[in-house]
């Protein structure tokens, strides 16, 4: 009897319906993350520059349950839709914008099972059922997946603007110009340190490139960098946090917004960061390898969280560069560093891999 009821609990709660939505990546495990990021971010500030930080609340955890107060008085304080806007667009947009940001997840691959060797990604079912097969569909997915992932993230920009548009704020439209500009250098970067490990590795599936067991911070460190900076750039990390620049822009392309819809815009920012951080992870950090299963999942994911808190931790310690300043470094000195990584990783993958 408690066997069977164990059994179907295990059944439902690992069905892929209620395990993507709730569990990982869904709200559950994403609301958590958000936390505590931002947890980390406000701490880390503190103690670097000799302040307090999140206390008050819950002061053996370090202050965490104040993060959790803010979410609530954030989540139930009044949204105030600014007269003269599209208010059916202003409500969408921040709605959007997390979609959006969310989407690459489907793709990544984040383990593989033990006894059929298939990916374990988001949307496949094999992690459920090794007996199903990937299909058409999916097998272009897998071959690909790097591709759609960088494809999918070069959106997330048009909705910023999009963002910031529908609020017909003058402080907003400057910062959209300024992310703009700013996406058209980091995905170049992005794309050329991409290609540059895809060639080494003779493929654009992230699988296959953690499978060979040799991390692409070894064999092209270079792009390695590129990418690091190209993502602090993509989702506006210190030294790069010019699109929201508070004492110029009160907060840039979110400005106009208040509330719940306050707390979309913001998440879609963190998670994007993660996405990279993800991406990062099976590109240059061997992924999942050596491991296989849930074990490899929580394996990659530890790594990608690490990387997450680097990139809030920059906060701290840097101060922020400006639109000129960014844009002159991004390709007068990154670009060809960039196209450097390529040369090296064309040499590499023909000598060696």
């Amino acid at each position: 009897m408690i066997g069977n009821l164990l059994s179907l609990i295990r059944f439902y709660f690992f069905y892929p319906s209620f395990f993507v939505v709730i569990i990982f990546p869904g709200l559950l495990f994403t609301g958590i993350l958000l936390l505590t990021t931002i947890w980390f971010e406000r701490k880390a500030a503190a103690r670097v520059q000799m302040r307090v930080g999140p206390y008050y609340a819950s002061k053996k955890l370090g202050g965490y349950l104040q993060l959790i107060a803010d979410a609530l008085k954030f989540v139930f304080s009044e949204v105030i839709i600014p007269a003269g806007v599209n208010e059916t667009l202003f409500v969408i947009a921040p709605i959007l914008l997390l979609l959006v940001s969310i989407l690459p997840f489907a793709v990544i691959p984040v383990s593989v099972i033990p006894q059929s060797g298939s990916v374990f990604s988001i949307y496949y079912h094999d992690f459920y059922d090794p007996n199903v097969g990937y299909g058409v569909l999916a097998g272009i997915f897998t071959c690909y997946n790097l591709l759609l992932i960088l494809a999918l993230e070069s959106i997330y920009p048009i909705f910023v603007i999009f963002l910031a548009w529908v609020t017909n704020n003058r402080f907003a439209i400057v910062g959209a110009v300024r992310e703009t500009f700013l996406s058209v250098s980091y995905d170049a970067l992005i794309l050329i340190a991409t290609l540059s490990v895809a060639i080494e590795y003779h493929t654009l599936d992230l699988a296959v490139i953690v499978q060979k067991g040799i991390p692409g911070v070894i064999v092209n460190p270079i792009a390695a960098f590129i990418f690091i900076v190209g993502m602090l750039i993509g989702s506006s990390r210190f030294p790069f946090d010019i699109v929201e620049a508070e004492t110029e822009l009160v907060i840039g392309p979110y400005t106009e917004y208040s509330g719940f819809l306050f707390v979309l815009t913001m998440a879609g920012s963190y998670v994007g960061n993660f996405i990279y951080s993800l991406v990062f992870a099976d590109l240059f950090l061997g992924g999942w390898y050596p491991f296989s299963g849930l074990p490899g999942a929580a394996f990659m994911t530890f790594k990608a969280v690490l990387l997450l808190f680097f990139s809030v931790f920059l906060r701290s310690v840097y101060g922020r560069y400006r639109i000129d300043q960014a844009l002159r470094g991004s390709w007068k000195y990154l670009f060809p560093l960039s196209l450097i990584s390529l040369i090296t990783g064309t040499l590499v993958g023909y000598l060696w891999l």
